[in-house]
């Protein structure tokens, strides 16, 4: 379902000009085009909150943002039905629909994504127990001035989840430094630093932890506000939203840091949890002591180093990327190879498509994702599966693999790529794709005026490519013969020669 902002749209944006209030969009519409909120549930989750301010009504930050930083995309998520799930990013989180089958008038219905986690560990998560590594924990600052080298969210791996006794009524007095945390450092004492709660949650690990949550995040997460009720009505909800809803659980105690705010080094109290991160800046004026960051446009850049958008401009069916098309492949197992279109999907990179081809091969099910581009045939990734078409592995290529150009020339195409996958540790190196000469082969399917293509991969085998040491490729027919190590394969038939 697509719903414009239909009380929080247009209205809004006049209502603001007519306020006075401005703010400066991350969005990469312009603001004569403001996206969409792609689900009547995130629509009603965002004008809860959000519509009071843009109506001028309240005059405290955000807790989504102005408007959606993305349109509503596909996710993969292998605990999903049909191992998707419908997300949508703001500046400030992330809205999911993990399971489109449950009653809308949950509250839970709508999740906010547990971002900090992702963020400091480095590892994406695809389903409850299924993560791709990427190696290291986001490089992004988690406070202060933009391009702050500290405190990222990958410095913060070592404070996390690590529990802490009940100090209700002390100080809050760790201290993280770029060398770790400073036992002999001495922060401010600062009365809102005090610690007001204590929160205790069944932990990732399996046991019960606590932290300790300061006067200035309690009083925050518990404070009264403006609301609209769905129902054209500007009410006041006491506490403003549900913190565990937003927020998550805490995830480590808070801790000092000092950090460059308008250029000047000042004491910030960082607290991670589980969605989204607080700080507390002393100097800062009252209504803008405690922030929330931009976590979801935060998570949303860094995901898509990973996944980055498409290259496009090329003609698919040049490189055989034709709509349920077959081929079939003989080799030197004695069994037939099978390889069909699968069209286009959208979840593999979330938000764009790709192509996608399933290959049956003698020991296993492949499916690889690809896009033409204006310059060559790209390799995003594949896919592993086993007999039940349960997923064993997702492997993907940062950035993806050009494999071939789409010119006939001789030359050497090199990617400097990382494999990430949901088993092994990622692997980065140089990959070449050496385009020969053409060749002339002959195979029962016929004969062909091919490129040949000599071709390096990575060292781990669950990593590589398999798209052969040699293989031999004909424009607008695909591949029709390859040798890798003592596996031999070539064309016998396709839908394609048919046609």
């Amino acid at each position: 379902m697509h719903v414009r902002l239909a009380h929080a749209g247009w209205a809004i944006l006049l209502s603001l000009m007519a306020t006075g209030l401005t703010f400066a969009s991350t969005s990469p519409a312009m603001a004569s085009e403001p996206l969409e909120i792609e689900r009547e549930e995130f629509e009603l989750v965002w004008e809860r909150t959000e519509a009071p301010i843009a109506r001028g009504v309240s005059q405290r930050s955000w807790l989504w943002g102005p408007e959606p930083r993305t349109t509503g995309m596909t996710e993969r998520y292998l605990d999903s039905p049909g191992e998707q799930r419908t997300v949508q990013y703001f500046d400030k989180g992330r809205m999911e629909v993990n399971d489109p089958g449950a009653d809308p008038e949950d509250p839970w219905f709508v999740t906010s994504g547990l971002l900090t986690r992702e963020l400091i560990s480095g590892e994406i998560q695809m389903g409850d127990d299924a993560f791709l590594d990427t190696g290291d924990g986001a490089g992004i600052h988690v406070a202060g001035d933009h391009q702050t080298p500290f405190p990222q969210y990958r410095h913060l791996d070592e404070v996390v989840d690590n529990g802490n006794p009940d100090r209700t009524g002390e100080q809050a007095d760790k201290v993280l430094t770029p060398d770790g945390l400073d036992p002999g450092a001495a922060p401010p004492d600062d009365p809102q630093a005090e610690f007001a709660n204590y929160v205790t949650y069944h932990g990732p690990d399996g046991f019960d932890v606590g932290y300790n949550i300061p006067d200035a995040f309690w009083s925050y997460l518990n404070a009264p506000g403006t609301v609209f009720d769905g129902s054209g009505n500007m009410v006041t909800a006491d506490p403003l939203f549900s913190w565990i809803f937003v927020m998550g659980y805490p995830i480590s105690d808070p801790f000092w840091a000092e950090v460059p705010v308008g250029g000047t080094v000042q004491w910030v109290l960082i607290q991670p949890f589980e969605r989204r991160v607080l700080t507390y800046t002393p100097e800062n004026s009252p209504e803008w002591q405690v922030e929330m960051g931009n976590i979801g446009q935060h998570y949303r850049d860094w995901r898509s180093r990973y996944f980055p958008d498409p290259v496009s401009g090329g003609d698919p069916e040049f490189f055989g990327l034709f709509n349920d098309a077959v081929w079939r492949y003989a080799n030197n197992f004695s069994v037939d190879e099978i390889w069909e279109s699968a069209g286009t999907v959208d979840d593999f990179i979330p938000g764009s498509a790709v192509y996608a081809r399933n290959e049956f091969k003698p020991n296993v099910f492949r499916q690889t994702y690809w896009s033409p581009g204006h310059d060559g045939l790209y390799l995003h990734g594949y896919d592993i599966r086993d007999g039940q078409d349960n997923l064993q592995d997702m492997v993907v290529y940062s950035p993806p693999l050009r494999v071939m150009d789409s010119q006939w020339q001789s030359q050497e195409i090199w990617t400097e790529s990382t494999a990430i996958s949901l088993t092994q540790p990622p692997e980065t190196r140089p990959i070449l794709f050496d385009m020969h000469a053409q060749q002339i082969i002959g195979t029962e399917a016929g004969t062909f005026n091919t490129w040949k293509i000599v071709a390096s991969d990575f060292s781990n085998p669950k990593l590589a490519h398999d798209l052969g040491e040699e293989f031999w490729f004909e424009p607008e027919i695909g591949v029709v013969q390859w040798v890798w190590d003592d596996y031999s394969s070539y064309l016998v038939g396709s839908s394609v020669l048919e046609e």
